[in-house]
């Protein structure tokens, strides 16, 4: 985001802004919190998620350095809308939200930049309504090993999750369960849509997978 601003306004701001180091599962800010800054991310990885009752994660999405989040709060001072976690050891810098409103005014270029983002934002989320208002928990989890996937490099016509993440993981993606992600799998694993190797899910028939999704 910062990259429309002037060299010298960045290295002014950076001068005001508040540094920390987070580690791994630690959290940045939570839900409901009444804070405003602004938190860049300088070095690491973020996991934004919303909670379902006191013990469902949502996760709503992963971002990495070079990354921005609290931006509503700062904007308009409600209260924070998600919980956001570090996946490993992350240097944040903060920004208040008197600064960073005055960026925005300042900047133009760096509004139409959040505007940008914010449309991606909803375009997205939107998608993740639909498929969870909409399908049912095992198709919410093909849904996201679909998303997760990609052409296998040996061009033979699979697809691969390189690295498959715990079911739990899997779980907060889809708005699912722990249970619903093994017997999503299991199912799938017995009709030879996938198998597993090592520590990568080869997705054998990508076109069925699809269909079942589509049910």
């Amino acid at each position: 985001m910062l990259v429309e601003a002037p060299a010298g306004v960045v290295r002014e701001l950076e001068k005001t802004c508040r540094w920390l180091k987070c580690e791994s599962n630690q959290v940045i800010v939570d839900r409901d919190d009444d804070t405003s800054e602004v938190f860049f991310i300088i070095k690491g990885s973020v996991k934004v998620m919303d909670l379902l009752g006191k013990d469902q994660e949502i996760a709503l999405a992963e971002l990495s350095a070079g990354s921005s989040f609290g931006e509503l709060s700062a904007i308009d001072s409600s209260r924070r809308s998600a919980r956001v976690s570090a996946l490993e050891t992350t240097t944040l810098a903060a920004m208040s939200s008197k600064n960073f409103r005055k960026l925005l005014i300042d900047c133009p270029g760096i509004s139409l930049m959040l505007l940008k983002r914010f449309a991606g934002l909803i375009r997205t989320l939107n998608n993740r309504v639909t498929s969870l208002s909409t399908l049912s928990p095992h198709q919410r989890v093909y849904y996201e090993l679909l998303r997760m996937s990609e052409p296998n490099p040996q061009g033979d016509g699979s697809w691969m999750i390189h690295l498959l993440p715990k079911h739990e993981e899997i779980a907060s993606w889809s708005g699912t369960s722990r249970n619903d992600v093994a017997m999503a799998i299991g199912h799938l694993a017995r009709e030879g849509i996938v198998g597993r190797k090592h520590k990568s899910l080869v997705i054998k028939d990508h076109n069925r997978l699809q269909m079942l999704v589509n049910l």
